[in-house]
């Protein structure tokens, strides 16, 4: 069995119709406008028919209970859309990464993932992540700091990926497939691929280009 061919199990289904980006960012901007409308109405139109008290509220309302909620809407839609493989390539150092995933003719980890299909959306997202309740938190901190580099232009060329990538975010996905489990190897090694002490890579290949086959970024970027 060719090994890229276990990557075809436990694939998620690509999302359908209304996303929760989208819902929260609906949300938020019902919000600002209900808040704008109804100040300017409760001020200019319905103030002198209104109890001091309701006045007071509506002004609650529309100055501070609103806006929270809209904050609350555009945060949310803000990490969800950093969640698209468009919002990693945003910054131009990604572009071989990306580029190199599309490739139909990559042997990469992350290109033969995506031809597979086997996860149609979000791919960065979904291998960088870590699993675990700390998982979407460490992997917001580490866009920031990506991020952080890329604004004050200290990046180094190549870039590198910092810390380590454990078989979890692999194993998430493959460790309970019928096509993983069969696998001879994947049963005898399954205590050194759970504590890491053998990594994923090592049998199956790169996951990105190497970084001597990477084209320098920053003179893209200037």
């Amino acid at each position: 069995m060719r090994a890229w061919s276990l990557l075809s199990m436990a694939a998620p289904e690509p999302p359908h119709g209304a996303t929760l980006g989208g819902t929260l960012e609906g949300v938020a901007l019902v919000c600002i406008v209900v808040a704008l409308v109804g100040l300017v109405l409760v001020e200019f139109v319905f103030k002198s028919r209104m109890a001091r008290s309701t006045y007071r509220w509506m002004l609650l309302l529309g100055l501070f209970v609103l806006p929270a909620v809209a904050l609350l809407g555009t945060t949310g839609h803000m990490f969800e859309s950093m969640k698209e493989v468009e919002a990693c390539q945003s910054c131009h150092v990604m572009d071989p990464f990306v580029v190199d995933m599309h490739n139909a003719e990559s042997a990469t980890l992350a290109a033969r993932h995506y031809r597979s299909g086997a996860i149609p959306a979000k791919q960065c997202y979904a291998c960088h992540t870590g699993y675990g309740i700390f998982g979407t938190v460490e992997s917001k901190r580490d866009g920031f700091r990506h991020w952080l580099l890329y604004v004050t232009d200290t990046w180094k060329e190549p870039i590198t990926y910092k810390g380590s990538y454990p078989n979890s975010n692999c194993l998430a996905c493959h460790a309970t497939a019928p096509a993983f489990t069969r696998v001879d190897s994947h049963r005898a090694l399954s205590k050194q691929l759970a504590s890491d002490e053998m990594n994923c890579f090592t049998c199956h290949g790169l996951p990105h280009p190497s970084r001597p086959s990477r084209a320098p970024t920053r003179a893209a970027v200037h």
